[in-house]
């Protein structure tokens, strides 16, 4: 959960505040006192008008965004956020389950300590629309798992779980790891 998180992101040098309080966030001069805003498994639709005014106002201004795992599932009507998703949205998923993770770019900050391949066990979600004017960065190969969707219409055997974008003025990092 959330407290996982925070303690994770505070254990490696990371200052983090928590709330699912929108009037703390529907301000963007709230939001410009941090690096980046980091959705973690949020669902449906999340922030009323104001927050949504204010994460736009924050991301064109030059904010920093993390989507990690059912941020894929939020704010499904709005065409801005699921551009800042990189233009992909949740689809579906198949069972939690083991498989190898391929880092792709291994050149990025966010990946530059990450091995090659590397298991992981998730949910592993498949979007539509396939996310696009993106940076890959990792993918699942689906070879590894015990029940594969190759018939997905979002993607084929490339099957990419974490990329980032410049988006609208800000930067945004997404990734559709994280179940557990």
């Amino acid at each position: 959960g959330a407290g996982t998180v925070t303690t994770f992101l505070n254990e490696n040098g990371f200052a983090v505040d928590y709330t699912e309080d929108l009037a703390q966030i529907s301000s963007p001069n709230q939001l410009f006192r941090y690096n980046a805003v980091i959705f973690y498994s949020t669902s449906r639709d999340t922030l009323d008008d104001a927050a949504q005014t204010a994460l736009r106002q924050y991301i064109r201004g030059g904010g920093g965004f993390v989507g990690i795992h059912n941020a894929f599932g939020t704010e499904y009507n709005w065409p801005w956020y699921e551009g800042l998703l990189g233009g992909a949205n949740y689809y579906d998923h198949g069972p939690n389950q083991p498989a190898t993770v391929q880092t792709v770019d291994r050149r990025d900050a966010s990946t530059a300590g990450l091995p090659e391949r590397w298991n992981f066990t998730d949910e592993w979600y498949n979007l539509v629309p396939f996310p696009t004017n993106v940076k890959f960065l990792a993918t699942v190969d689906e070879n590894t798992l015990a029940t594969q969707r190759s018939t997905h219409p979002g993607h084929g055997r490339f099957h990419p779980v974490a990329w980032c974008q410049y988006y609208d003025g800000g930067r945004a990092f997404t990734t559709t790891l994280g179940h557990d």
